[in-house]
């Protein structure tokens, strides 16, 4: 029986999609990579914002007339399998992920078992690699739907983590990402974190480097200093993702972040007085219940104070069984004039930022082709870099993975621009 898999979300869920396809292999069930060769259509669905429900639900309503077996798993089948269910009541709603095969072979239509749920596999795209570390998390934000969807922290041994990397080193992988829904408090229920990982990984004796993924400041506080630690190895892109959400106390209580913005100013500082060239990535959430004109002029402040490399800003929209959901709302139209606002200086910021670069000769890691005849490079504090020398990777042989030095000579935004100098 041949089938397809169709996923949505972030790279942890692309990790799941690999123990999914693993395990039906496994079970003698044929993967397709064509949707019309297909006998069954699994849907490994996310829930993180209404934006993407409608998209899930989009994808449903088209192959829901194909009159394949759709079968339907992953954060959305967790937290809204009602949603699934009164909108699509032919497909299946299958979790965990370990019972898909049984679902199929025995025409299963409602699973929701907990049951531990399997080791994770690295998934590989090219030289890049996910790498899952954990499951859920410890927080309880006010807004947040994943948490419901993917329930407390359960980190993954470290002994099955640096299994999964040896492995992906095997098929070539020279980026690793190690991912977690907070890869701040890996460990915190078996009794290491997150700087003990890193430390493991970094004895490897491979070439590769690793990008870690967000975390939040309050989860990295007691062992700040054993992490700036491990960043200083050359295997860690200096690169950090610390999403704030508000430039506001208020807010951030609101919101049940756990943190306060002193303590949020106190880790990205150390970190960027250690590594003065870092790369910080951070989010907003625009328009939550009870930002008024003044908080939001304190999230405008914070980001013209600690300008980050790239602001990921979203409209608060609110998740079914929330509590930010029952509170009183901003209206539409402040939030968007809200969000155009931050989106005009966020790009001024990442322009000033990227203007730094301007004439200088740094070694970057050829990641990928851009485009149908441009290559994507990454420095080591994790810049994009887009070669102009009109050059394509078959061109020039460039293998994926090699290192070059590369003069950067223009920049946008988003990335550099940059010149060959030296392979």
């Amino acid at each position: 029986m041949r089938v397809y898999i169709k996923t949505f979300g972030c790279s942890a869920n692309k990790v799941e999609e690999e123990i999914i396809r693993r395990k039906l292999i496994s079970s003698g069930f044929y993967i397709t990579n064509s949707i019309n060769n297909a006998d069954v259509i699994i849907v490994n669905t996310c829930t993180v914002r209404s934006e993407t429900d409608l998209k899930i639900m989009k994808y449903l309503s088209l192959i829901n007339k194909t009159n394949k077996k759709i079968i339907v798993t992953g954060c959305m089948a967790s937290a809204q399998p009602a949603l699934i269910a009164k909108n699509f009541p032919l497909c299946s709603i299958i979790l965990p992920i370990s019972k898909i095969d049984e679902a199929i072979k025995n025409n299963i239509k409602i699973c929701l078992n907990k049951e531990k749920p399997l080791d994770p596999f690295p998934h590989i795209d090219g030289i890049k690699a996910s790498i899952l570390i954990a499951r859920g998390c410890l927080g309880n934000c006010s807004y947040c739907i994943v948490r419901i969807a993917k329930g407390t922290l359960k980190s993954i041994h470290y002994d099955i983590i640096k299994n999964n990397l040896l492995e992906a080193l095997d098929f070539g992988a020279k980026e690793i990402r190690i991912s977690a829904q907070d890869t701040g408090v890996y460990g915190y229920d078996i009794g290491v974190n997150l700087a003990f990982l890193l430390n493991k990984l970094i004895e490897i004796p491979k070439d590769f480097i690793m990008r870690i993924g967000m975390f939040k400041p309050s989860s990295i506080l007691p062992f700040l200093n054993q992490l700036l630690d491990s960043y200083s190895s050359e295997k860690i892109y200096k690169f950090i993702h610390i999403p704030v959400q508000s430039g506001s106390n208020k807010i951030l209580e609101k919101m049940n972040r756990g943190y306060d913005i002193e303590t949020f100013k106190k880790v990205l500082n150390a970190f960027r007085e250690r590594f003065p060239n870092i790369t910080f990535y951070t989010d907003i959430i625009v328009g939550f219940p009870g930002e008024e004109e003044y908080e939001f002029n304190e999230t405008y402040k914070l980001i013209m104070d600690i300008k980050p490399d790239k602001t990921h800003i979203s409209r608060y929209t609110p998740r079914p069984h929330t509590l930010a959901a029952a509170m009183p709302q901003i209206p539409e139209p402040i939030k968007k004039k809200r969000s155009k606002e931050l989106s005009r200086i966020t790009k001024e910021i990442q322009l000033e930022k990227n203007s730094k670069w301007i004439g200088k000769i740094i070694e970057a890691l050829v990641i990928d082709k851009y485009g149908k005849n441009r290559i994507l490079a990454r420095t080591k504090e994790y810049k994009n870099i887009i070669i102009s020398n009109n050059i394509s990777l078959s061109d020039c042989n460039i293998p994926l993975g090699e290192k070059i030095e590369v003069i950067i000579d223009d920049i946008t935004p988003f990335y550099l621009i940059g010149k060959i100098t030296k392979r």
